[in-house]
């Protein structure tokens, strides 16, 4: 009777055991592939918002080159400024020596 009551007992905690291992495992594994799935999710948000933030400073270089250019300055202030012809200066440099 010991002996089968032993049994039972060394039975009941290998039972246990095992049922605690296995939940352990799984619940490890599930825990583990849905941070690997966060993980490549926000990977690829990185790599829209790169790609997205790349686009505006291409727009805002194109802008910018764009702004920066003669007939574009010219046209702006054309009613503002009026363009100074500079006038020559006719220098007379007779030396004389008496």
């Amino acid at each position: 009777m010991k002996n089968q009551r032993k049994n039972n007992s060394i039975n009941f905690i290998f039972y246990t055991m095992s049922i605690l291992a296995i939940s352990s495992f799984l619940l490890i594994k599930i825990y583990l592939k849905n941070e690997y799935t966060k993980t490549q999710n926000d990977i690829s948000q990185l790599n829209n918002t790169l790609i997205h933030n790349t686009d505006i400073v291409k727009d805002l270089q194109s802008s910018r080159d764009y702004l920066l250019t003669h007939n574009y300055i010219s046209n702006f202030l054309a009613d503002k400024m009026v363009v100074a012809v500079p006038e020559t200066l006719i220098i007379n440099m007779n030396n004389h020596i008496r």
